[in-house]
């Protein structure tokens, strides 16, 4: 019944495809079994009728609809699966035709690895087609036979995730005479309309990449920049990260050998692997292949070497050192020595069966890191040391029968590197990574089935540790995190004038496991490559981040030096401090036991995949690719947990809020809803290749697809501990600015903060000491009270807990990928693309403050007079009982302390710390009924929550041509160069836009929107490498970029000073 029931569907496919498919408006199916003839049809007046036996005992008739046809075939490609390029392989796809044209089916093609002797069997369908299901990337020879005519054979070479065209045309002759077919170096992709780029491993070899970073490859593909990982998260020091169209390097997926070695926590990859192991590297950017795993920006795909029948080696040494480079302002030397050595060897252990590879290398470099504090403050350097350990071991088994191959791969990387977080600081911290990664993976085919099989484990350990106590960098108030200027923590670039101290983000630890595993499988049937596949990973991410846990924050801003008359502007001990936050001690982000941890635990997240796709050869040289794919996530929003009920309310706060359904409801209904899990992500894709001139050597291409994300475990970080009533979990509360005077440890104990204000230098020892007891207090209170539970403290924000929760509306994030363009072979050796990009992401996350504390539109005009009164009355002046003008108007009394009768250094910051500002500043984001602007309900603090509502758009156009030459110029053997520019634009509502971002306007969150930090008007690459006389190469690679876009703000400050737009942020936009 299934062989009949294939039938039906290879003639309704031929229908489809027929010239009567648009003249077909009804059709009828009369279906019967047994050992009678299954159907009968005719087709007049527009009508195609099929017929059973009419003898028969049963009959079954149902009319269809062309629609409905049509929505079987689609059906059909997905049940009886297809030719497979993935992304850790490629293919070889093509049609055999005689001298007329006519396809030949039923002829035998042989595809052969020349450098292992591997090889592989087929015949072409009844259309004339043929695939070879999944290639590892090499050099090889199709080679075809058929009755009647001469064999051919075509050298193609096969690329990783590229389907290259195998085309043959055979001459009538006898079958002993061989044809060989010249096929150019560079070939037109006619077959995808994927946007790509691919190194081969010569190219890899030749390009002079700085560093030998393997993801610094990708630098030559238009619209591509190359991001340094510390840039975004401290845990990637050391680490490349790839930005394409504009957008952070977070979400690129990265993937060796078909498996994922990206960092689910913060984002780019886990692992660097060593670059002389490379055999192909792929960049993926737009219509991406159906079996590319989860990102909705762009791939990454890297093949490892393997040993061939010969034996090969490599060693290398690459010395760098600092005698040109430039000095920095005042003559100050920076030494700098990098080391770099290694080298690698593979070849047979078995001709033509089994291989072994290995490759090895170390990075030793130095380092001095100047600092170079702002106005006038204590400049200096430190000691920057850098060291990377990389391993890559892999055996290739040839099974027999020659289809089945087989391999296994080791990866193993150790580094440390010392570093700031930012520039010009004495706060670096040490950063360590350990990975190891294991692989694996069975190709094979059955019959005219084939099948690929990945598997894989990657095991991610970071540590982040202090770097400064016990050493000669520059401390003068051991034990604090000093900052001046405006942020307090010193982790955003080019904001603080001078920091010091232990570094905020130390100590921590991330973890992260991947147990991965995929199918793949194809078969070619008549003109389709009908493709499918399955993925399960089992990720587990977790660990501990005591932000804080070494030394307290202790900030004042560059204006508050003018409130003491000690200060002196360039000495940071003698200004007040006005800021403190203290570290509670804790790391942990959940309840959940991992990685020999009693908390700490991010997911699991058991992330199911699946796909279906048609890639149909409408004609020989147009080609229709087709599918949709699906994908769960799970653990990434703590949809776990439920409402918080309104019985965990914290009986302190019984008299001035009313509780009925959620505590979160308290903020606004349906706040306090289970987080959503999506479950229902879909991804349609669609996209066409016409050869018009039907020579191979052009194509246009075009695409279109929805590509999901997913949201990194760090925005998952701070949304899980506010939600539970018990346990311990990092809070950074804020001491210092505090109306009160006072500050309750989680044990109920309140302590005075005589500290606050008062100059750094005198007191900072008392602000230690005052960290350390209330860190005993966390620790003698146990997991029994969470001081950072929203029910305790009514209060959900960065600076306010430390915390930001998912709004109850999250949705996965994702983009509309668009491509329109065209790839041409200029001339021989000469291959030009340009491509228009647009993607379209939406749903990315955008912090909102959902009571709007500190918004102009929530004024409370008596707390605002109170606050008045209370600043103007010890100097005489009148108070204030009404605004604007009049003898006891507000304006009076501000009139009368601004005057002679007031202090000399007055400004409207004197009026802060009795009541007239924002309540974040007044009450440290706690709830502030006596704050003049507290928020919408002056009984509850902030609760900065994420919303899915962010936006971005890229649009670029992007160009490349390619050239492999032999003989090019007088005095040249040979050249390989490659030239990529891109024009585009990418606009967005954040900066980064895949982590915790703050809108820029609580009032209307996506109201502003404008170029993105990384957008780049202009961007042009080149690299290649020329062979010159007396055996002499001259290698070369670099780029030219426009510069990149600036926002235009005011100094962070007071919502009198920089809140512009009256929403409470005090931004300066």
């Amino acid at each position: 019944m299934c062989d009949e029931s294939l039938r039906v569907l290879e003639q309704i496919s031929e229908l489809v495809r027929s010239p009567l498919y648009s003249s077909v408006n009804h059709l009828s199916i009369q279906v019967r079994f047994r050992s009678n003839p299954l159907f009968s049809a005719k087709h007049s007046k527009g009508r195609l009728t099929m017929l059973s036996n009419p003898s028969s005992p049963r009959r079954y008739a149902t009319s269809f609809s062309v629609s409905l046809i049509t929505i079987a075939v689609v059906l059909a490609a997905a049940l009886t699966v297809f030719a497979q390029t993935t992304i850790s392989t490629g293919s070889i796809q093509g049609t055999v035709t005689d001298p007329s044209g006519a396809v030949v089916s039923g002829a035998t093609v042989k595809i052969t690895n020349k450098a292992t002797g591997q090889g592989i069997s087929t015949t072409t369908s009844s259309a004339g087609t043929y695939t070879s299901g999944a290639l590892l990337p090499g050099e090889y020879v199709v080679r075809v036979e058929g009755q009647g005519f001469k064999t051919s054979e075509l050298p193609v070479t096969v690329q990783v995730g590229v389907t290259s065209a195998g085309n043959v045309k055979l001459n009538v002759g006898e079958a002993s005479q061989v044809v060989e077919v010249q096929a150019a170096q560079l070939q037109v992709n006619t077959e995808q309309a994927t946007v790509q780029g691919v190194l081969n491993a010569q190219q890899i070899d030749n390009l002079p990449v700085n560093g030998r970073n393997f993801l610094d490859l990708a630098q030559l593909e238009p619209g591509v920049q190359i991001q340094d990982g510390g840039n975004f998260d401290p845990t990637k020091n050391g680490f490349s990260s790839i930005s394409f169209g504009g957008r952070f390097g977070r979400t690129a997926r990265i993937e060796v050998d078909g498996i994922d070695i990206s960092d689910e926590t913060v984002g780019t990859t886990t692992q660097n692997v060593a670059y002389g192991a490379i055999q192909e590297f792929q960049i993926g950017q737009s219509s991406l292949d159906l079996s590319t795993e989860l990102t909705s920006s762009g791939s990454v795909n890297v093949v490892t070497r393997s040993g061939t029948n010969k034996v090969h080696g490599e060693g290398f040494y690459l010395f760098r050192e600092d005698p040109f480079a430039a000095r920095l302002p005042g003559g100050q030397k920076t030494p700098f020595q990098r080391n770099e050595f290694g080298g690698r060897l593979g070849g047979p252990i078995i001709k033509d069966k089994l291989f072994f590879f290995m490759d090895a290398e170390r990075t030793k470099q130095d380092l001095v890191s100047p600092v170079l504090s702002k106005g006038g403050f204590p400049s200096g350097s430190f000691i920057s040391p850098f060291r990377d350990n990389q391993l890559v071991g892999r055996l290739d088994w040839q099974v027999r029968p020659s289809n089945y191959r087989v391999f296994y791969r080791f990866t193993y990387e150790q580094n440390k590197n010392v570093t700031g977080f930012v520039p010009n600081s004495f706060q670096p911290f040490a950063n360590v990574d350990h990975t190891p990664v294991h692989a694996g993976g069975l190709d094979f085919t059955t019959g005219s089935y084939t099948h690929s099989i990945r598997a894989g484990y990657t095991k991610f350990r970071n540590a982040i540790t202090d770097a400064v106590t016990g050493t000669s960098i520059f401390n003068p108030a051991p034990g604090i995190e000093l900052a001046i200027g405006a942020d307090p923590t010193c982790t955003t670039a080019n904001t603080d004038a001078f920091c010091s101290g232990n570094n905020f983000l130390a100590p921590q630890q991330t973890y992260q496991t991947d147990h991965q595993v995929k199918y793949d499988g194809s078969k070619t049937y008549k003109n389709h490559v009908l493709r499918y596949g399955v993925g399960y990973n089992h990720l587990q991410g977790g660990g501990f981040a005591k932000f804080l846990g070494l030394a307290p924050a202790v900030n004042a801003q560059i204006a508050d030096c003018a409130t003491l008359p000690t200060c002196n502007p360039v000495d940071p001990l003698t200004y007040p401090a006005n800021n403190v936050i203290l570290g509670n001690g804790q790391g942990f982000s959940s309840e959940k036991p991992a990685f020999n941890l009693p908390g700490g635990g991010l997911g699991p997240d058991n992330r199911f995949s699946w796909y279906i796709g048609d890639s149909w050869k409408v004609k020989p040289n147009f080609t229709v690719t087709a599918g949709v794919r699906y994908v769960r996530d799970t653990g990434r929003t703590d949809s776990d947990i439920g409402p918080i009920p309104c019985s965990e309310l914290n009986s302190a706060f019984a008299g001035t809020v009313t509780c009925t359904t959620s505590i979160l409801d308290l903020w606004g209904p349906g706040l306090g809803a289970r987080v959503h899990q999506p479950n229902k992500n879909f991804a349609p894709q669609l996209g066409i290749a016409w050869d018009p001139s039907k020579s191979g050597k052009t194509v246009i291409r075009a695409g279109v697809g929805l590509f999901y994300e997913n949201s990194i475990w760090n925005n998952n970080l701070f949304n899980r501990p506010p939600r539970l009533q018990k346990g311990l979990f990092l809070v950074t509360p804020a001491v210092c600015p505090n109306a009160a005077g006072t500050f309750t440890f989680p044990d109920g104990s309140v302590h005075p903060t005589p500290f606050c204000g008062q100059p750094i230098g005198s007191v900072f020892q008392d602000i230690v000491a005052f960290q350390a007891a209330y860190q005993a207090a966390v620790v003698s209170t146990g997991a029994g009270v969470n001081g950072g539970f929203i029910g305790n403290t009514l209060a959900s924000g960065t600076f306010a807990t430390g915390t930001n929760m998912f709004a109850p509306n999250y949705q996965t994030p994702r983009s509309v990928q668009m491509n329109l363009g065209i790839q041409k072979e200029i001339r021989h050796g000469m291959v030009a693309s340009v491509d228009y990009l647009r993607n379209v992401a939406t749903h990315t996350m955008l912090t909102v403050d959902v009571n709007h504390v500190g918004d102009a539109r929530f004024l409370n005009v008596n707390n605002a007079l109170a606050a008045i009164t209370t600043t103007v009355k010890p100097f005489g002046c009148p108070a204030a009982s009404s605004a604007g003008g009049g003898p006891n108007g507000s304006q009076t009394a501000i009139n009368c302390y601004l005057g002679p009768s007031g202090p000399a250094n007055a400004s409207i910051a004197d009026f802060s710390p009795n009541g007239l500002d924002s309540g974040d500043v007044v009450c440290s984001g706690g709830p502030c009924p006596n704050a003049a602007f507290p928020g919408i309900n002056p009984n509850l603090g902030t609760n900065q929550m994420l919303f899915p509502v962010g936006r971005s758009v890229y649009n670029g156009l992007q160009a490349s041509l390619k050239q492999t030459l032999t003989s090019p110029l007088p005095g040249f053997k040979a050249m390989n160069l490659q030239v990529s520019y891109s024009f585009s634009r990418y606009v967005s509502t954040a900066r980064d836009g895949d982590f915790i971002n703050f809108a820029e306007d609580y009032k209307g969150p996506t109201h502003f929107i404008g170029p993105n930090a990384l957008d780049r008007t202009h961007q042009v690459s080149f690299g290649g490498t020329f062979d010159l006389p007396f055996y002499l190469r001259l290698c070369v690679i670099s780029h030219f970029y426009s510069p990149l876009p600036g926002n235009l703000r005011l100094p962070d400050s007071s919502i009198f000073v920089s809140d512009v737009t009256g929403d409470g942020t005090a931004d300066g936009t």
